[in-house]
């Protein structure tokens, strides 16, 4: 039996400064963690890392983190 889906939010770091960062619902970065879109569905998780990887220039290593 698969495990449940654990909620996620997308986080990378700033290419130029190297702060955490993380990804919002209106596609934007922030690094306040409590303004990052929290994704409760793991097909939506995929395409939402998809989105947030194609600001190469912006960030780096985008990745899924657990959250609550």
């Amino acid at each position: 039996m698969p495990r449940p889906f654990t909620p996620k939010v997308i986080t990378a770091n700033d290419l130029l400064e190297g702060d955490v960062i993380y990804f919002t619902a209106e596609n934007t970065w922030t690094r306040d963690m409590a303004q990052a879109e929290l994704i409760t569905d793991e097909a939506e998780a995929q395409l939402r890392l998809l989105e947030a990887e194609k600001q190469n220039l912006k960030i780096v290593g985008a990745y899924l983190a657990d959250a609550k």
